[in-house]
């Protein structure tokens, strides 16, 4: 099940679905010059002992990954001491990543953001504690008082009670604000706005004057640039197939973030050694906020995991075919920058951060993403490769054979029910129809198998089989009121 069932029956009806995004843009900004404190040249030569191995294990995991570009950054004592570039930017036409290679870094660019808004308070230019309404009253949540407990702190370690996006163009406060740990990039959108309306300059302008420009982070930016033609990476779907290069025009704090290996593991050397804000401005930002589950809570800005008594900050970025993660531990000065342009990138992730800086990181099972050598991972392929070359058949024998080779256990419906959304996605309805079938005969008692097996029906426009799955999903879960709608709709829909 997915939501919005009125795309789903007048995708059926009428086959046509389109979206429209509307932009706006914003002045270049001046650069500024680096600080005494930028990192200074690393090796890049992989032959500098005690890299060489490290080279070796990244090139097997792209290979066995499916991760088309990759650009790395080793911090040693909080200085970078290596950087290396792999792969192609492009698989269109080969080009290779380099060191400079530009990659949307995603949500990499919450922390830098947070840094900024924490530097422009520790100047007691802004309160961190005081509502967002008294800077700018937020016309989406008018009607609710609890927007008045909506602080900069509170969107900082994500506790706002807005949602990860807006459902529906409409937003809504999920819970009373301070009560617990709900990841917002809404938040952070809203904060973003406030900037901007106390300082009278686009996002993009801010952080460069309190953030990019003083680190000498020349390459990074939350708009596109033109020098990026030649220099940005294109990303990758799980296919390892190029997609569609965006290029923002409106910064967004939580998303856009465009930004070099070199550059953002600048802003983890100063995260290690800071001199753009006080000591104890850095203590704060990685201080406990709030609890997310056992040995991960959130800070200001980044992620916080405690590991074998030492202490680690990390965020990622995901833009779906772009991939990244970074990782820090100031009582040591290790730390990592991994840039991917590819969906599969997070899968080598774990490994590579095991290999730079050890220990075993509960991150990456919060994140849950499918390792390089996961079952999920093959499957998927497999499956949808063969969907998409031979349709349905295709998708049968396929999953015949990798039945004979793994357990049971591998075919979740959580795994089945996304590659059918995949085949919806690609109009291959009946790919679809055969995988959701599929969940449907492993996973009988399960509701939602046959409210997507319904959905894909409606959109082959078999509504009578549509209707009967939808009401054994009703049998399984009367409170399955997609369902509900759904048929009612269909019924509408068939009337003279």
């Amino acid at each position: 099940m997915v939501s919005g069932i009125a795309r789903v029956l007048l995708a059926a009806l009428a086959f046509s679905i389109g979206t429209v995004q509307e932009a706006r843009a914003t002045s270049p900004v001046p650069q500024a010059s680096p600080p005494a404190a930028a990192p200074t040249q690393p090796e890049t030569d992989a032959g500098n002992g005690g890299f060489v191995h490290l080279e070796s294990l990244i090139r097997d995991l792209m290979t066995k990954g499916g991760v088309p570009g990759l650009a790395v950054g080793v911090l040693r004592d909080g200085r970078l001491a290596w950087v290396k570039a792999f792969g192609v930017a492009d698989a269109g036409n080969s080009s290779a990543v380099t060191v400079e290679t530009v990659f949307e870094a995603a949500s990499l660019g919450k922390p830098v953001f947070a840094y900024a808004v924490l530097r422009f308070a520790e100047r007691g230019e802004f309160d961190l504690d005081r509502p967002l309404t008294a800077y700018l009253p937020n016309a989406d949540l008018k009607n609710d008082p609890r927007v008045r407990k909506i602080t900069a702190r509170r969107v900082l370690c994500h506790t706002t009670g807005l949602p990860n996006l807006r459902r529906g163009g409409e937003l809504s406060i999920d819970f009373d604000p301070g009560d617990k740990f709900s990841y917002s990039g809404e938040g952070y959108l809203y904060l973003q706005k406030v900037i901007e309306a106390i300082t009278g300059m686009g996002v993009d302008h801010f952080v460069r004057r309190e953030v990019f420009g003083p680190l000498g982070m020349a390459a990074s930016s939350y708009l596109w640039r033109d020098a990026y033609e030649g220099s940005a990476a294109v990303g990758h779907d799980y296919l390892q197939e190029p997609a569609r290069k965006e290029k923002p025009s409106t910064a967004n704090v939580a998303t856009t973030l465009h930004t070099t290996v070199g550059d953002y593991a600048r802003f983890l050397t100063e995260m290690m050694h800071p001199v753009l804000v006080k000591a104890a401005t850095v203590d704060q930002m990685l201080k406990t906020q709030v609890d997310v589950q056992q040995d991960i809570s959130w800070g200001l800005g980044w992620g916080l995991e405690r590991v074998g008594g030492k202490s680690f900050f990390w965020h990622w970025g995901d833009n779906g075919t772009f991939r990244c993660f970074a990782i820090g531990c100031r009582q040591t000065g290790d730390g990592l920058v991994l840039l991917t342009n590819g969906e599969n990138g997070l899968s080598v992730a774990e490994p590579i951060v095991g290999e730079v800086i050890g220990e075993s990181h509960p991150v990456f099972g919060w994140l849950d993403y499918d390792r390089y050598d996961s079952p999920a991972r093959t499957i998927r392929e497999r499956v949808v490769r063969a969907g998409v070359a031979n349709g349905e058949r295709g998708v049968l024998r396929t999953l015949d054979e990798l039945e004979r080779a793994y357990p049971q256990a591998a075919f979740t419906e959580k795994l089945l029910n996304r590659i059918g959304y995949e085949f919806l996605e690609k109009k291959k309805i009946p790919a679809a129809i055969a995988v959701f079938e599929h969940s449907v005969k492993l996973y009988p008692k399960a509701w939602n198998a046959y409210d997507s097996l319904a959905e894909a029906c409606a959109l082959d426009g078999d509504f009578r089989l549509a209707v009967q799955n939808y009401e054994k999903s009703l049998k399984l879960n009367p409170d399955n009121d997609n369902a509900r709608i759904a048929m009612r709709q269909i019924r509408d829909a068939k009337r003279p």
